[in-house]
């Protein structure tokens, strides 16, 4: 049952793999890739089969942005100029929170 309310206001959507998560305060789900199939009913963005690795740090709600890296597999969750990247099962921190720029998140945009 779903309720959180996904027809506005949503805080960040993720393509990867077969679908697109979508994202809103605490919570997540997945639809398939044409959105018209839910492949995973809202959950905690901290729940199994999520991230559970970001659970007690300020990235398990209200993201600003996410990308998934096919180069290393993790997952980049974005929030107020900062990051932190999980593995790609989401349940550990392999890039601990750090400045997106100016802080060693995107040394390419340190100019």
């Amino acid at each position: 049952m779903t309720t959180q309310d996904f027809t506005h206001d949503i805080d960040t959507i993720l393509c990867v793999g077969n679908g697109y998560w979508i994202f809103k305060g605490d919570k997540c789900l997945k639809t398939n890739m044409a959105g018209d199939k839910l492949m995973v009913d809202e959950i905690d963005i901290t729940a199994s089969g999520a991230w559970p690795a970001l659970a007690g740090t300020r990235f398990a709600r209200d993201l600003d942005g996410i990308a998934f890296s096919n180069e290393s597999g993790y997952y980049w969750f974005l929030k107020a100029g900062s990051c932190i990247a999980t593995s790609g099962d989401g349940n550990q921190i392999v890039s601990s929170e750090r400045k997106i720029a100016g802080g060693g998140g995107w040394p390419a945009l340190d100019r």
